[in-house]
């Protein structure tokens, strides 16, 4: 009896923590909300970023750094808190229109080249469905090839043209297991940014002193190699939204 009573003791434990936790986040909420009506619009968004610190992060919660950022003249910040707050179905429509807003105050805007078809389908699996799933999907179908299979052994089962229904149900299946692990691949090595300095130099190398390539001015979108640039501390490598690639010093730009 004791080992029950004591693991609902600790049950209750971490579920009052927890609650205990979000109440104080959600004060933590209302007093930066009151700073951002105040116009302490500084003092909001510092308040907002021990939130954000804590794990307690959401739509609102975002979308107001993202006002607080518009309101200091950080359009680059601004931009960043607005997608991260189109990722939340409650405040995705309200950050749409933000980003809109913003987008047309930057002075320079960055031509983007068009993904081609097959990037484009692995980004909406990655976001849509998520790497999980696709393997779940063909680690059950690889099941299932391998039931059939024993069971028409033993002729158990009956399958017209039973090799060839076979080789195509194992091929799809490890074809969905391959295109699990290439999500989950992109989706660990590449990551969505934007630069929130005023201008940020490219450069060739990760060295203050290699070539520029070009200049990162904020607002513009970025793609970091995470595999390339954790050879390189304080520097990020990075695609530009025009296909030139580069190294940029980390401080500049915001990982989404």
């Amino acid at each position: 009896m004791r080992i029950p009573a004591l693991l609902l003791c600790l049950i209750w434990l971490v579920g009052s923590a927890e609650t205990n936790a979000r109440q104080n986040a959600q004060i933590m909420f209302d007093q930066a909300n009151t700073l951002l009506e105040e116009n302490d619009f500084m003092g909001a968004l510092d308040s907002y970023r021990n939130i954000v610190e804590i794990g307690e992060v959401s739509g609102p919660l975002f979308l107001n750094m993202g006002i607080a950022a518009m309101e200091i003249d950080s359009m680059g910040l601004a931009k960043y808190y607005f997608l991260k707050a189109q990722r939340f179905s409650v405040t995705e429509e309200k950050a749409s229109e933000a980003l809109d807003y913003v987008s047309s105050q930057f002075s320079r805007q960055s031509a983007i080249l068009p993904k081609l078809p097959w990037d484009r389908a692995v980004d909406r699996l990655k976001v849509e469905v998520g790497a999980t799933f696709i393997f779940i999907l063909g680690f059950g179908m690889i099941s299932i090839s391998v039931i059939v299979i024993i069971l028409s052994w033993f002729n158990k089962v009956s399958i017209p043209r039973k090799n060839t229904v076979i080789g195509i149900a194992t091929a799809l299946s490890i074809f969905i297991v391959s295109l699990a692990f290439y999500v989950d691949y992109v989706d660990q090595r590449y990551k969505e940014g934007v630069i929130i300095d005023k201008e940020i130099p490219v450069r060739s190398a990760p060295n203050e002193n290699a070539d520029l390539v070009s200049i990162a001015y904020e607002g513009y979108s970025i793609t970091v190699d995470a595999f390339s640039s954790e050879k390189a501390a304080g520097w990020y490598y990075i695609r530009l939204g025009n296909g030139q690639f580069g190294w940029v010093k980390t401080p500049g730009s915001k990982l989404l």
